[in-house]
């Protein structure tokens, strides 16, 4: 019974060490990121909003690392990207060429 109480406590104390993936939400307005550019750490999500009116639009990144395509976005939609790999993500929208935006995503210094 002792091994098993050592073994849960372990358990929980590697879990509460476990970093949590965070969530980042971009809007897009006015045919425009509302921000230039984010720092993520790999395994974060990057929400892509679509808070137009009546404006669709095609996010995407070609780039080597974290490549993605969001296809046809419609108003008031909203779609999830993780990054998983360290480096810079430049995200365009295919139907705006204007609408341009930088994910770096670096791990935290320890």
């Amino acid at each position: 019974m002792k091994k098993n109480k050592i073994v849960l406590i372990l358990a929980i104390v590697a879990a509460g060490t476990v970093s949590q993936a965070t969530q980042y939400v971009i809007s897009q307005k006015d045919k425009k990121f509302d921000k230039a550019e984010i720092v993520v750490e790999p395994g974060d999500t990057v929400q892509f909003y679509n808070q137009e009116k009546d404006i669709t639009h095609n996010v995407y990144s070609l780039g080597p690392k974290n490549s993605f395509e969001l296809k046809t976005q419609a108003p008031g939609t909203k779609s999830d990207v993780v990054f998983k790999e360290e480096g810079e993500t430049e995200v365009e929208c295919a139907i705006h060429p204007g609408m341009k935006f930088k994910v770096k995503v670096k791990a935290k210094k320890k």
